[in-house]
């Protein structure tokens, strides 16, 4: 680990829990008090302690990574390009659970080593009952970006290193993950990282997205922007709803700029000013839609059909098998009610042409009729 002053530590701890902090850590104070006390009274931790963080095993990483599957597919490519964009300021990046354990990272190989000795490595743990005070600790603590810069660090071993972390949500506005940005050597002004802690926050909103994008792969999607203009290259808000025109998940930004999503599911029509139905039309999948909020905004956005996949044997078994009870009745409609969105999805990727979608759906075209049939779907041209 980095050589520290530890006397030097311990009496900026002492100065910051008996109410004279230092002037630089004033943004931070309230933050930063409420962790050190918890890292003292409740944790045990000893500030001056020089260990490194604990790391897993191979393969008690390997078993959290498995666990951590899709996360990780939405995260990588952000990881990549975030690190191209901070390598040269020779940082390097990592992206914790939500438990602390670093999941994945990204470094520059020449300098693995250097980061490895620091306690930034894969399989790392960050949570605040085993290192107390800092950035992905902090995070998770209050769900909250932050720059925990050198002194700020709780215990010894990390005051030569300087973290800002970001917190992930999943569509249900839980928090699944840290991402931290993590630099060995720095100026010793805070001040310097606030470009890197802005950057690191418009990073995990790009992977939040994007996990809620795949989560929300069976779901229509209304991808939303201010300006038309971004509407299809970065939309800000996303919102999922079913084909009965209820909300059922949106992401950060939608449920901070629009009242109506805190409680969900809502009906799409309590949020715009529209008939939810008119967003399903073949046609109007195809081009950009004119959103008015009830109380005047005016927003633009685009449809996306939900990803379909065909049903699995055992999803088929059980609509062909007969209720037994009213339980499992309102099953089988829910059941029922998702493969007609399914069936729908498939129609409108493929444009109406029923062998197509028959075999995105991994069926066989009678069977698709039969179906079509069953749930009195019906082409545009014959509605």
């Amino acid at each position: 680990m980095p050589y520290v002053a530890k006397v030097s530590h311990l009496d900026r701890v002492r100065r910051l829990l008996d109410g004279q902090p230092d002037p630089a850590a004033s943004p931070y104070l309230q933050r930063l008090s409420s962790s050190y006390l918890r890292s003292l009274d409740q944790h045990h931790l000893d500030p001056a302690d020089m260990r490194g963080p604990r790391v897993l095993s191979s393969g008690e990483l390997r078993q959290v990574q498995q666990g951590e599957e899709d996360f990780l597919r939405a995260s990588g490519q952000c990881l990549s390009v975030l690190h191209q964009t901070v390598r040269e300021a020779d940082y390097c990046v990592m992206l914790t659970n939500a438990g602390g354990t670093t999941i994945d990272y990204r470094v520059d190989r020449e300098r693995r080593q250097d980061f490895k000795r620091a306690g930034l490595y894969l399989g790392s743990c960050w949570s605040e009952s085993e290192e107390g005070t800092c950035g992905v600790a902090a995070v998770l603590q209050d769900a909250l970006p932050i720059t925990v810069h050198k002194g700020d660090h709780f215990r010894a071993a990390f005051t030569t290193l300087t973290c800002s972390a970001a917190p992930i949500f999943s569509p249900a506005g839980e928090l699944i993950g840290v991402l931290d940005a993590s630099a060995i050597r720095s100026p010793d002004a805070r001040d310097s990282q606030n470009l890197v802690n802005r950057i690191v926050q418009q990073s995990a909103t790009l992977i939040e997205d994007g996990y809620f994008l795949n989560a929300m792969a069976c779901a229509w999607v209304l991808l939303v922007h201010r300006s038309r203009h971004y509407v299809e290259a970065q939309p800000e808000i996303l919102i999922a709803f079913d084909a009965l025109g209820n909300v059922i998940a949106a992401n950060g930004r939608a449920r901070e700029c629009i009242a109506g999503l805190q409680r969900l599911p809502c009906p799409l029509d309590e949020i715009f000013d529209l008939h939810f139905e008119s967003l399903l039309d073949s046609r109007a999948l195809q081009g950009l839609h004119l959103l008015r909020l009830h109380g005047g905004a005016t927003l633009y956005g685009r449809v996306r059909a939900p990803v379909s996949r065909a049903l699995r044997p055992a999803r088929a078994h059980a609509l062909a098998t007969p209720a037994a009870s009213s339980d499992e009745g309102n099953a089988i409609k829910a059941d029922e009610r998702q493969e007609r969105d399914q069936i729908v999805a498939a129609l409108t990727e493929c444009k109406w042409r029923a062998p197509h979608a028959a075999q995105l759906l991994g069926m066989s075209r009678a069977t698709l009729y039969r179906r079509m049939a069953r749930y009195r779907i019906l082409p545009p041209h014959r509605r």
